[in-house]
């Protein structure tokens, strides 16, 4: 072989051992080709991601102003049939039916006092003595001297009887007068001397005593005296409830207008009663009228002084047509009222007039009869003739409520 044979050979040669550079080339454009593709794809993926998701707002934006959805979610509920009652919760007072505070009439020491605080007494019963010494001495002799001008009267009237001429009527007379002078006197000294017994006035509970065995005693014959008492009793038998009512609620607070009373201490316990009487007249100072309740207490669990809270039912409807405080909308002005009513898959705005309100129930009086079904949720934007799909009202009911002070 020559040299140039071995020349022309040596290429091939070459290539058989790998060390060509075509197939490195290659598979470098391979590898750009397919991250490109890769690169283009995920460009389409999200452009169309992004198209699909802006659609609603492109639409939003294309939307005409102020359209309405075709139809709005409402919930309703047909008015009811129930009693209802307007209330008004105030703080009262309790006070016993009899209350009195007993002073010695006659001054002295006190001898003897039989009751303490608590005890309970009955009507003329004797709760304390006085000695009065002078009292005594006194009555005896007015006793004294009424016994001789009454005999002094009935000698002279026997004389005269048998022989007017010996004394003059005038003389009979005088010694009439005398005595029964003298008697008055000797009953007004007895009336003093039964004042050194102080006896009970009525049956009650003694609530007070403010002396004691060997106290001195001060006379209390004026409404200036500083004497001190003896005690304080009371019959609680029977209480009376006061209860101011403001001015705007006093023309419904009537004899036999229905009570519930009802004390902190006393949990679950409600004491049914009405108003008793009334004083007709406002206080000028509070703008209130003082109403009374009575109610009996023999257990006396009711006690002068504790805080109790009095519901008045001024007002009460039997049977009304009732609707929650939320069906009903109120007027540009604050007092026409208005409701939503579904007919026909559409609502209707009507117009009602309103009565006792008590916090869970409105009273409806004109406009409804009862068989409507009434927007209570979704009222919000609505217009008359607007459609909605209704369904029934199903929130939880809530608690009544009253007007306090």
């Amino acid at each position: 072989m020559t040299e140039q044979d071995r020349h022309e050979v040596s290429p091939l040669d070459s290539s058989e051992l790998g060390h060509s550079p075509q197939p490195n080339r290659l598979k470098a454009i391979l590898i750009a080709a397919a991250g490109l593709f890769l690169v283009v794809a995920a460009f389409v993926f999200f452009q169309g991601q992004h198209e699909t998701g802006s659609a609603p707002e492109v639409a939003k934006a294309t939307a005409p102003s102020g359209a309405q959805p075709a139809t709005h979610l409402v919930q309703v509920t047909k008015p009811q049939r129930r009693d209802v009652s307007r209330t008004l919760t105030l703080p009262a007072n309790i006070s016993p039916w009899y209350q009195a505070t007993l002073y010695g009439k006659v001054s002295g020491f006190l001898k003897w006092i039989g009751f303490d605080k608590g005890d309970t007494v009955k009507k003329g019963q004797l709760l304390a003595l006085i000695d009065a010494p002078e009292i005594l001495d006194q009555a005896q002799q007015a006793e004294a001297e009424y016994a001789i001008k009454k005999l002094t009267y009935e000698r002279l009237f026997g004389v005269w009887k048998e022989n007017p001429d010996v004394i003059a009527k005038q003389d009979v007379d005088v010694a009439e007068a005398e005595a029964e002078g003298a008697k008055q006197l000797m009953e007004r000294r007895r009336t003093f001397l039964e004042y050194t017994r102080v006896t009970a006035p009525f049956a009650g509970t003694i609530t007070a005593r403010f002396a004691d065995p060997g106290t001195l005693i001060q006379a209390a014959t004026g409404s200036s005296t500083q004497a001190n008492p003896l005690f304080t009793m009371m019959d609680i038998d029977t209480v009376r409830i006061y209860v101011s009512v403001p001015q705007e609620s006093s023309a419904l607070a009537m004899p036999g207008i229905p009570a519930t009373l009802s004390v902190k201490e006393l949990p679950g316990q409600e004491i049914k009663g009405s108003i008793t009487r009334t004083t007709g007249a406002l206080d000028p100072s509070t703008r209130t009228l003082l109403v009374e309740i009575d109610l009996p207490n023999k257990s006396h669990r009711l006690q002068p002084g504790m805080f109790i809270n009095a519901t008045l039912y001024l007002e009460r409807h039997q049977n009304a047509l009732i609707l929650p405080p939320a069906a009903i909308t109120p007027g540009s002005n604050g007092n026409t009222k208005s409701v939503f009513v579904v007919e026909n898959g559409k609502v209707r705005r009507v117009p009602i007039k309103t009565g006792i309100d008590d916090g869970l129930w409105v009273e409806v009086i004109e406009g409804l009869t009862g068989s409507e079904d009434v927007v209570i949720v979704g009222k919000s934007n609505l217009q008359d003739g607007q459609a909605v799909t209704a369904s029934a009202y199903d929130l939880p009911a809530g608690k009544s409520a009253s007007q306090k002070y």
